[in-house]
Order: C-alpha cells, then structure tokens, then sequence
C-alpha cells in the first residue's frame, strides 16, 4: 500500500463513520478515572457532553514509539485494521525523539564481542538503516540515524495498512464491563471517541492500564536526556553515528529518583537538563579543533525511564532473567549491558544470560482487551534498566501485537488465547524462541 492509498482509507473510513452522526457511546458504558497527582484545594465540576465517536478499528494501539510501532506493524500485517494514536508527530517516541540512538539490548556484550538478542521487525528496520548506511556499530549496540529512522518506521507502518492518527493524545477509556468499548482522544479536531475491539498500551507511562482500574506498581527512577553535536572534530566523550562528527551525548544519572507522572517536575526536568546539555555543548566548543561545534538536537521528549508497570498475570523477577530462565509462554529474548544485582550478587552485562519474557508479562489480570507492551510491561524493579530498553519494547511490542490479531480473529481474551500458535506465528515472522 503507498502512501496515496494509505491516506485515501484513512479519510474515506473516517468519512463513513461520521455520516452515522454524533453518536453516543453505550450508556451502560462506564468510565473510569484515576486522580490527578498533583496536590489542589479546589474543583470545578465540568459539563456533561456527549463525544462524537468518529472512527472504529479492531485494534487501537496507545504510543507509537518502538512497541508501539512494532505492535502495529505486527497486527496489520495479520490482517487486522490498526489506528496507531500517537501524541507527537513522528514515530520512535524516545528512541527518535530524544535522541536514544543506540539500539540498546537488541544484542548482549559477550567476553568474544556481540550476541543478538532481538529480531523479527525490529531486525527488518535494522536492516532497511544499515542498507542505506544510516546504522553503525558503537560498541555493542547499534547506532541508528533518527530521522531515517522515523522515515522508515513510517513506511513500514504504511506497507502494513496501518493508520497512524498523529497529534492524538488518548485521555481516558470507555468500558463496558471488563472490557475496552471505546478509547477517547485528545486531537486539534477536538475531543473525540473511538471505538474498538483490543487495545494495546504502548504509552510507556502504563495510561491505559490505569484507566481501566486495572493493577500497577509506580517506580521512580531518574530522569534525563540524550543529545547531540555535530561538527566535532576531537572527540572527548559520547558515541559516534552514521554522520562524520555528530556524536550522540549522555547526561547520565540525571536528574535523580523523580516523579516522571507530575506534570510540574517533568517540566522543570526538560528545562534544567535543556540548559546542562548547552553547558556540555560549551565545554566540547572550548577543546582545541572543536571550536564551530555546535548543539545538533536536543530531546522533544524528557527523558522519563519508568513509571507505572503493569502488575501482571507473571512479572519477570530480577532472578529469571539472572539465571536465564525458561518459560513455556516464552515470546522473544532480550540482551543485556547493564550490571545486574540480584540478591548480595552483582553480575556485570558481559557475564550476564540473554533472557526470555513470558507472554504473561504482557497480561492484566482483568481486563479481557488489552495487552502492554514497552517499558510498562510486568517486570519487577531491578530489571528496570534492561525492561526499558529499546530492543526489548521492540520485542514485547511485536509479541503484543501478534497476540492481539489472534485474540480479535477468534474473539478471545487477552488470557484465553492459544499460545502455542502464537509462538508459532511469531517463529514463522523470525522471532528467535530458542537458544
């Protein structure tokens, strides 16, 4: 499907739903909220509307960064009709937009070099980089160029016939029961509903999950950025990329154990790290050969690690990713370049297994709809580093994505599905489940 094809369904299914008028959803429908965080003294009670439902799919995947994509791109391809709600303007989420170049996890430090981990769609965008010379090795991981990147996440999206609505903050969910009925969204149309069969959360900060009332863990953790420099001639620091003397930087720890979910402190982050990257950015300037280089890009996205996880039907343990264990549920593998502590036991990255992630890691125990996927997925807290990472949100996307075409197909549960066609169907998309 090209791109003239792609935005001609997208009208013309937009169209056929909105001749049907403004239409109310069920009112036996109910709508859960969950209470702002932030402290107030006062409320103003807001008006009731009734919210034009203006579009309908069989899957509404929330956040169109790494899992998100790769859900999408998973689903569609099994022939499911997919509305990805991305609030930005491009896909990749923290992966593009804040300048996390490397594709950290997708393969594992060894004492002999390097080992993959990750495959299936995210060694597909791999590939398409590499083959225009747009990836290059930093060490372990590869190192991609973000704007290639965010084109060809594009174009496989569009291949796929998946419909990608940008500009599109979800804000809350319609349920009926214990299932999704509708997801609401925040657009410059205004606010509108949208109705669906299954809904992955790929929003990062777990949203959708606790919207529907569904259990979660809160992790605090630090907040901080990537950026980048170009024109740098005598390098210092950072990883070097695909462009002769632009170099991806790192601040670090950051800024340390914050509230990533309160409004007020991921500005002030966004504002106090803005100003310690030019600071960087001055000190690079004043080593000899480097004085005209100058600051690159810096992140459109603060640089939040972890917020919400789901607590799901089996959260990984710190202990079956140290000792690489196995699960019947497996779908997929992710590496590991962290040092892990597990007990009074520190295992640095090059002695550390490549661990698996059971579908269960995935599943609420609730609600019958909806799978997560990315960094809110079901893990306990010293895995915080490897969960997050971009090769493993390519990993549980793709993996949450399959599951759901399946589920919609046979109209079962998120809990009730086959898992071993699953796995079947992702061995046949080179998805490795052994080692």
């Amino acid at each position: 499907m090209d791109r003239r094809h792609f935005l001609k369904r997208s009208v013309a299914s937009a169209a056929g739903i909105a001749t049907t008028g403004v239409v109310a959803t069920d009112a036996s429908a109910k709508t859960v909220k969950v209470k702002t965080r932030l402290e107030y003294g006062q409320t103003i009670k807001e008006p009731s509307r009734r919210i034009p439902v203006v579009d309908s799919a069989d899957l509404i995947v929330v956040g169109g960064g790494p899992a998100g994509f790769a859900a999408s791109v998973a689903a569609a391809r099994q022939g499911l009709d997919v509305i990805m709600l991305e609030r930005g303007y491009f896909l990749g989420g923290l992966f593009t937009g804040c300048d996390v170049t490397l594709l950290n996890n997708m393969y594992s430090p060894t004492h002999n070099g390097r080992v993959q981990a990750v495959f299936g769609i995210c060694d597909e965008l791999c590939n398409r980089l590499d083959s225009h010379k747009m990836m290059v090795w930093a060490g372990t991981p590869p190192n991609v160029d973000t704007e290639a990147t965010k084109y060809f996440m594009e174009e496989m999206c569009v291949e796929a016939g998946v419909r990608i609505l940008y500009g599109a903050h979800a804000s809350e969910v319609s349920m009926s029961g214990d299932r999704i009925d509708a997801v609401f969204v925040e657009t410059k149309s205004g606010r509108v509903a949208m109705k669906t069969n299954f809904v992955i959360d790929c929003s990062g900060d777990g949203d959708v999950l606790a919207w529907t009332g569904e259990d979660f863990i809160e992790y605090k953790n630090h907040i901080s950025a990537m950026y980048r420099i170009g024109n740098v001639r005598n390098r210092t620091s950072g990883s070097h990329t695909s462009n002769e003397g632009v170099y991806t930087m790192h601040l670090g720890q950051g800024i340390s154990n914050v509230d990533g979910l309160n409004a007020y402190v991921a500005s002030k982050a966004q504002l106090d790290l803005r100003k310690k990257m030019w600071e960087k950015t001055l000190d690079v300037r004043s080593k000899e050969g480097n004085e005209n280089a100058y600051l690159l890009s810096t992140p459109s996205i603060v640089g939040v690690r972890v917020t919400r996880v789901l607590n799901a039907v089996l959260n990984v343990s710190v202990e079956g990713a140290a000792t690489g264990k196995s699960y019947d549920d497996v779908i997929g593998f992710t590496g590991s370049d962290s040092t892990l502590h597990w007990g009074d036991t520190r295992i640095p990255g090059k002695d550390r297994k490549i661990w698996q992630v059971p579908y269960r890691s995935l599943v609420p125990k609730t609600v019958e709809n909806l799978l997560v996927a990315g960094r809110c997925f079901g893990y306990e807290k010293g895995l915080t580093y490897d969960a997050r990472e971009v090769g493993t949100c390519f990993m549980t996307g793709e993996a949450a994505g399959t599951a759901a075409a399946q589920a919609v197909s046979l109209r079962r549960g998120c809990r009730d599905i086959d898992v071993r066609r699953l796995q079947e169907t992702l061995r046949m998309n080179k998805v490795k489940l052994e080692w």
